[in-house]
């Protein structure tokens, strides 16, 4: 059997792998629990408020503390952040060692109803990413709307109708009528908006808005959290899909 140290190695590069190997050898027992302690309360105080909306400031403050505490687990290294991130989206699949460590880093127990544990330490996740996005959501808007500038109707709404508009489609075939439109509609967004006249636009300028004109406090950890909310990879990968889709059925016809 995969020692569960081995299976976690495939979530991080070989430079954060390492870095990460280094943080844990120099973390002293005291610090340890510090840690520990941190994420418990943490959690509880999180869990307590899940009946409120996640823009609301009291939310808003915890999930601040969750980012940083998240800063200080990783050193605030965004390597380290990116693999734990891919690790968490992956946690049903960890060994079971691996679970319990994670469940305990929470207070929550696994040797009992251990799906219940991870159930409500799903919800607590999702609230917080919830919460993040509230916060930063003006900044996503503001940088899609930017896009529009020098269009003759700038709105950041039609950016943010067709984002909701992709994302709900995302099961539906690129090459059907559904698909398509909603490309015809990207480029028309984009004509409008002239951006960039000496290059071709490309979808993934959701995600490149996002990254070049994100809060400057912003850290990696927040901004993949967010990118991951608001699905912006799948969305430009959709849209290229179906732009790529289009182009072919028309130099067929």
């Amino acid at each position: 059997m995969e020692p569960a140290e081995n299976f976690m190695r495939k979530y991080y590069t070989d430079e954060a792998w390492a870095k990460r190997a280094d943080i844990r050898k120099q973390a002293t027992p005291e610090r340890l629990e510090a840690n520990r302690d941190a994420w418990r309360q943490l959690f509880l105080k999180v869990e307590a408020v899940l009946n409120l909306d996640p823009a609301e400031e009291t939310v808003q403050l915890l999930a601040k503390e969750w980012v940083l505490l998240a800063e200080v687990s990783t050193a605030g290294d965004s390597g380290i952040q990116a693999g734990a991130i891919k690790a968490w989206k992956d946690h049903r699949n960890w060994p079971l060692s691996e679970q319990n460590e994670l469940l305990d880093r929470f207070g929550l127990d696994s040797g009992g109803d251990r799906d219940t544990s991870l159930q409500r330490m799903e919800r607590v996740g999702k609230f917080i990413g919830q919460a993040i996005g509230r916060k930063y959501y003006g900044a996503v808007v503001t940088s899609v709307a930017s896009l529009n500038q020098s269009s003759a109707n700038p709105t950041s709404q039609r950016w943010v109708n067709l984002f909701r508009d992709v994302e709900a489609a995302l099961a539906e075939d690129p090459a059907g009528e559904k698909a398509q439109a909603l490309a015809a509609r990207w480029a028309q967004l984009k004509r409008d908006a002239e951006v960039q006249a000496s290059r071709t636009p490309q979808p993934n300028d959701f995600l490149e808005v996002l990254r070049s004109k994100w809060p400057p406090d912003a850290a990696v950890a927040v901004i993949n959290q967010v990118a991951r909310l608001y699905r912006i990879e799948q969305v430009s990968s959709f849209l290229a899909k179906a732009m790529a889709r289009g182009e072919e059925q028309s130099d067929s016809a």
